[in-house]
């Protein structure tokens, strides 16, 4: 009667937990696929730097070209979750102004971007938009500096470890999209999980935190520079910054490290 009466409450247990486990992974899931890809109304329009590419599945891909005088290279930016060329333009005309080309690209359903934006379309658009740079624009393979921040920073190391990257920069990156919002290490079905391609990268990378980054703590920033065991890794931790103010905060020190990772690549 008491095995009976044991193996009715483990069997309870075990409901319990499987019940739990679905619930958190069906609010994860929800919350993370809805916060993963929010863009808004295109902030800017058609202008000299903005091209319209074709992917493969047909859809018209924004993305922002331009060359500067000389350039030893060139950056390659993946924005955030809720922004797109027109807010970031300025970030590009800065690498422009430190010898880099810049390109950049919005995620369906940004900017002038077609369609909806999914992990793996994103992925694939990156791909396509490099492979489209190097093929119609002469961009040199070995001589590109990915940037991504926040989500971008998931695409940037995607290509990172399918792409021969001179440097990587992952600015306000986490872990997982699923461990933004739930403190457990695996869940099925997570997204963008960068924890697991950390040690997949072998360039040089630097890794750019706030402290006071209340959407993605620090902490995430600083587990990723410990994951990445096989690329040599510079780390900025800003004091004073957020999530979404780092170049309005600490705007000296941010380029200033950027500036100096970028000089130590063989560019």
């Amino acid at each position: 009667m008491r095995t009976r009466e044991r193996r009715h409450g483990l069997n309870s247990l075990l409901v319990l937990i499987a019940v739990s486990v679905l619930f958190f992974y069906s609010f994860a899931h929800h919350i993370s696929s809805r916060a993963l890809f929010a863009p808004g109304p295109s902030s800017y329009g058609p202008t000299e730097t903005i091209r319209l590419i074709e992917a493969s599945d047909g859809a018209k891909l924004a993305v922002y070209w331009a060359e500067a005088p000389n350039a030893k290279g060139t950056v390659f930016y993946f924005h955030g979750n809720a922004e797109d060329l027109g807010d970031i333009e300025f970030i590009l005309s800065n690498y422009r102004l430190q010898g880099l080309n810049a390109l950049s690209f919005d995620y369906r359903g940004y900017g002038l971007s077609e369609g909806a934006a999914t992990e793996k379309l994103t992925y694939a658009d990156a791909l396509e938009v490099w492979d489209h740079a190097v093929k119609q624009w002469g961009v040199d393979p070995g001589k590109v500096v990915l940037h991504g921040r926040s989500l971008g920073a998931g695409v940037a190391m995607e290509l990172a470890t399918r792409r021969p990257a001179a440097g990587l920069i992952l600015e306000s990156a986490f872990l997982s999209a699923f461990r933004v919002v739930l403190p457990m290490r695996w869940v099925p079905g997570d997204k963008f999980v960068n924890a697991r391609k950390a040690a997949k990268v072998r360039c040089p990378t630097l890794v750019v935190h706030g402290r006071r980054d209340g959407v993605v703590p620090i902490d995430h920033g600083e587990e990723l520079a410990e994951l990445m065991v096989n690329a040599e890794v510079r780390t900025l931790w800003l004091d004073d910054a957020g999530h979404n103010d780092l170049t309005a905060s600490s705007g000296a020190r941010y380029w200033a490290a950027i500036r100096g990772f970028v000089a130590s690549l063989s560019l």
